[in-house]
């Protein structure tokens, strides 16, 4: 995306200085390859196919001329498509071996699909073991690849099994463990003694992406497994960082808590479930352990492949919220779940000298009332202040008729003040659903069949987190507060007018969610069907100095 923000600035400061036509250059097809794939419209296919020939004929450039070939391929061209392959193949045999390995790959895969296209399997998975034999490449470069072939099976062509096997996408792997035994524990699961054996059994695993928490034991041993491998490894706090410490670290003495921050400081990424205190609620593990996975699978989407669970566990240790047995109780499809038993491991190790005792730490004390986790949505009106006192009857007419879109939806909680709508529901889906009822109602209702003057648009924000419900002590009334609340509100004013933005916590518990409901459709036998697709779009500050957020951009695909 920013490549591309760079080539329309370039393009357009080229075109004021000199004049340029544009119809040459592939950026245009770029641009309509993207629309195309947003929107399904041929004339965006078409535009983006005319732009890639247009600059393969006046540049010979290889990258053009086998987009023009797979989109005439896609377009339903076959002779035009075979034509453009055709071409592309010898200018990828006319080239000097003296290119880097980047430019050696691009070539070999570009040859590939074109002899796919020229219906010729054999020659072409020659070439794609070219591209694989260069050992220095980036998964990127794989999984891009595994994009286009599944670009050409889209438009027909034949594409043999075996290539999708020789081009394995990077390992995607949730990891949750037992913690180390605290101090005084009445049983014993993960006994000092074994951590030498359990490190052995994490040592196997060769993931390439690893998403997890960091608690003394096999948390750490799993982050630092993954640094010294030189892989990814994405940790994710279920609360603030001290109070984590304090929680789920320091029992275990000034070792362990060395191995913790040096672990974070070492780690791709460092991201929390909430940034406030644990105050003694057990409810925000299980939560982290929903991002974790909701986060893990996200990506494992873009990557093309599936994530794995990996799990320390003693089958006998308690499936308390945020427990490795609680993640597996969770856990959708058990064929992508991999087991390190502690029960074995301790019987096959002969105990050593007891160690010397670990610190002890008070435990951190449980404050009343808990908090519960609920998916919360902030909407605005968009144009509701430039409504005059006649237009408002209208108003509420308008909005009376825009209920028959949500109708079947039990909203925990709804409230409205002047042009803002403040809604929960327990599950992330449930809430999607809702707002995009709404959104389509907005979209639909014809505004002057109702007598308002313009048609108004609903900003509206999606987030999830730990909240605290109860009664307002002025009204009476169901309410829900906590900074998650706070959090919600300040996205809703910087999300896009007819638009729904929401959080990566919101999204990753969203994915954890839609997993499930996938893995219970295809197990009972029943159809199941995507109904919502989310862009990435960046970091973004929200409003009021409320600080910066990961940001997604939620849009219907199907019926929801």
């Amino acid at each position: 995306i920013s490549d591309l923000a760079r080539a329309v600035v370039r393009l357009g400061t080229a075109q004021t200085q000199a004049g340029i036509d544009d119809s040459d250059t592939p950026l245009l097809g770029e641009i309509f390859l993207e629309m195309w794939k947003l929107s399904g419209r041929r004339d965006d296919l078409l535009r983006s196919l005319d732009s890639f020939e247009r600059s393969f004929r006046s540049r010979q450039s290889r990258p053009a001329g086998i987009n023009a070939a797979v989109l005439s391929r896609l377009a339903g061209d076959v002779q035009r498509a075979r034509a453009l392959a055709d071409e592309v193949r010898r200018l990828c045999r006319s080239d000097d071996d003296t290119a880097d390995d980047r430019e050696r790959f691009e070539r070999a895969t570009t040859e590939g699909e074109a002899l796919l296209i020229l219906d010729d399997p054999a020659a072409a998975q020659a070439a794609y073991g070219r591209a694989l034999a260069i050992a220095n490449r980036p998964y990127a470069w794989v999984v891009q690849t595994i994009q286009r072939l599944r670009l050409l099976c889209d438009g027909g062509v034949a594409v043999p099994d075996e290539l999708f096997r020789q081009l394995k996408p990077p390992t995607v792997l949730v990891f949750g463990g037992q913690p180390l035994d605290a101090p005084g524990a009445t049983e014993s699961y993960f006994p000092p003694a074994i951590e030498a054996a359990v490190r052995a059994g994490i040592d196997q695993l060769g993931a390439d992406i690893g998403y997890c928490s960091a608690s003394c034991g096999s948390d750490i041993l799993f982050i630092e497994a993954m640094i010294e491998r030189g892989a990814e490894v994405h940790v994710w706090l279920p609360f603030a960082r001290e109070d984590f410490v304090r929680a789920r670290v320091a029992y275990g003495g000034p070792r362990w808590e060395r191995r913790f921050r040096n672990a974070l400081k070492l780690a791709s990424t460092v991201s929390f479930a909430t940034e406030e205190p644990y105050l003694g609620h057990d409810v925000l593990l299980r939560f982290n352990n929903q991002l974790i996975e909701g986060m893990a699978r996200l990506r494992a989407d873009f990557l093309c492949t599936e994530p794995r669970l990996m799990l320390v566990l003693d089958y006998l240790a308690a499936a308390e919220a945020g427990t490795a047995a609680d993640f597996m109780d969770h856990w959708p499809d058990m064929s992508r779940l991999k087991l390190i038993d502690l029960d074995d491991l301790r019987s096959a190790h002969e105990a050593p000298p007891a160690p010397p005792p670990p610190t002890v730490v008070p435990p951190l004390p449980r404050s009343e009332p808990q908090r519960e986790i609920r998916s919360l949505m902030f909407a605005d009106m968009v144009g509701f202040s430039k409504l005059t006192d006649r237009d408002l009857p209208a108003l509420w007419t308008f909005l009376a008729e825009t209920r028959r879109f949500t109708e079947g939806f039990n909203p925990g909680l709804l409230e409205s003040w002047g042009d803002a709508l403040y809604v929960s529901f327990t599950r992330a889906r449930d809430i999607l659903r809702y707002a995009f009822g709404l959104q389509q109602a907005f979209r639909m209702l014809d505004p002057a069949a109702f007598g308002l003057p313009r048609r108004m648009q609903l900003r509206t924000a999606l987030h999830a987190g730990p909240v605290y419900e109860g009664t307002h002590p002025l009204t009476g009334r169901s309410m829900f507060y906590g900074s998650h609340v706070s959090r919600a509100a300040r996205l809703e004013p910087v999300t896009v007018s007819g638009e729904i933005y929401a959080t990566h916590q919101f999204v990753a518990l969203l994915t954890t969610e839609e997993r499930a409901e996938m893995h219970a459709a295809q197990a009972t036998g029943m159809p199941y069907q995507d109904w919502y697709a989310c862009d990435y779009l960046g970091i973004m500050s929200l409003a009021k100095g409320y600080g910066t957020q990961p940001v997604y951009h939620l849009r219907a695909t199907a019926s929801y």
